[in-house]
């Protein structure tokens, strides 16, 4: 039986996601198709445009047959935590494949560089430590080591988060086979098309341009929109209020950057002032932003290292095929299998709750936003094959 993974945002789900989920298919000629997806907060630090339950749904009308989540806790980190949790949970359900997409488009040199990286992990280590040091930002200091070791680099952030993915399955000895898809297009290609990029749909949707062509269920993104902007007057309250002793206990504020935070808010008025005067050699836009989310729910370094032990696999949604493949591993499956909220108790699902909390700010209906996911059961498409 060969069971694909994919690991996804689909923050929006568009057209390319749809080749994606058809051409892995087609690949690894699955039996099923399970996605893990990021919740209501993706990796850049931002918040999903549209609510994790409607994503849901239209990845599994879509083809995926059953989606779980990727906690927050994982989803909110660098490329390398994103994938140790993407990775674990696929791994924990039962996955014998995945797929990604790739500037590059060879599974083979990932690989090769993730085998190597693993041959030589503690010189890797020191050069991506000895960069650092001298201010380097981590991805780069990735790059220098990579370079020193292999003479080899990775630069795109699909390709870099492509290489954790496999440093993953190679490091603990995962029997998971790796493969990848050129992408059709550039990630931050502004172009809106029949297949654009992700950020080129956002950048259309957030400025009231046509983007009906470039995904499907257009008319999901016309209401209750969440953008990182809105959060701005809680962000500004919260620092203001706070000490920089309290603001340093915060996950990812590091290096004396609480000074720097109580220094720039004062001299800001939205939050992309806020992040510009941040932003920087050492800090690159996505970490400054995650850390913002953070700050903003208030996780401290031990909530986030308390809540990273997941050993549970929460459902977003399923078709027929889904709920056949969840029965067949459920007295198997060396996770907790949680269909509602409330079924089980876990530091990170205490963190998503925060989560939903936090981005009930900004939703047109904060209740309903609270309710689902407290009480919300996974999408089902019943009329599946």
């Amino acid at each position: 039986m060969k069971v694909l993974g994919l690991i996804v945002e689909y923050n929006p789900f568009h057209n390319g996601h749809i080749y994606h989920i058809q051409k892995a298919k087609e690949i690894t000629q699955c039996d099923y198709c399970i996605a893990v997806m990021s919740s209501s907060f993706v990796q850049r630090g931002e918040p999903a445009i549209i609510d994790k339950w409607t994503r849901a749904q239209i990845a599994i009308d879509y083809g995926i047959d059953l989606l779980i989540e990727l906690p927050f806790v994982y989803a909110v980190q660098s490329a390398d935590y994103f994938a140790k949790g993407a990775i674990d949970l696929l791994h924990a359900i039962g996955v014998t494949d995945i797929c990604f997409g790739s500037e590059d488009g060879k599974i083979q040199t990932f690989v090769d560089i993730a085998t190597t990286i693993e041959n030589h992990h503690e010189q890797y280590n020191t050069l991506v430590k000895e960069a650092m040091q001298k201010g380097t930002r981590y991805p780069d200091a990735c790059n220098y080591a990579l370079k020193t070791i292999l003479n080899h680099e990775i630069k795109t952030p699909n390709d870099l988060l492509g290489l954790s993915y496999v440093k993953e399955i190679v490091s603990h000895h995962y029997s998971i086979t790796p493969h990848c898809l050129k992408r059709t297009n550039h990630y931050h290609d502004t172009q809106i098309q029949n297949i654009a990029s992700a950020t080129a749909i956002r950048h259309a949707i957030f400025n009231h341009q046509d983007f009906a062509n470039s995904l499907p269920y257009h008319n999901y993104y016309n209401n209750d929109l969440y953008h990182l902007d809105a959060f701005f007057p809680y962000l500004k309250y919260q620092l203001l209020i706070s000490s920089p002793s309290q603001i340093k206990q915060y996950h990812l504020v590091e290096e004396g950057l609480e000074n720097v935070l109580c220094q720039a808010i004062q001299d800001v008025s939205s939050m992309e002032e806020l992040i510009q005067a941040l932003s920087s050699k050492r800090y690159t836009r996505p970490r400054i932003q995650r850390m913002l989310i953070h700050i903003l729910m208030k996780n401290t370094k031990e909530d986030i290292q308390n809540a990273m032990n997941i050993d549970y696999l929460r459902v977003l949604g399923m078709n027929q095929k889904g709920r056949k493949y969840l029965n067949k591993i459920k007295k198997t499956c060396p996770y907790h299998l949680v269909t509602r909220f409330s079924s089980y108790q876990h530091p990170a699902l205490d963190i998503e709750f925060k989560a939903t909390k936090l981005l009930s700010l900004i939703s047109q209906d904060s209740q309903s936003t609270t309710k689902k996911e407290y009480q919300g059961f996974p999408y089902q498409k019943l009329n599946s094959k």
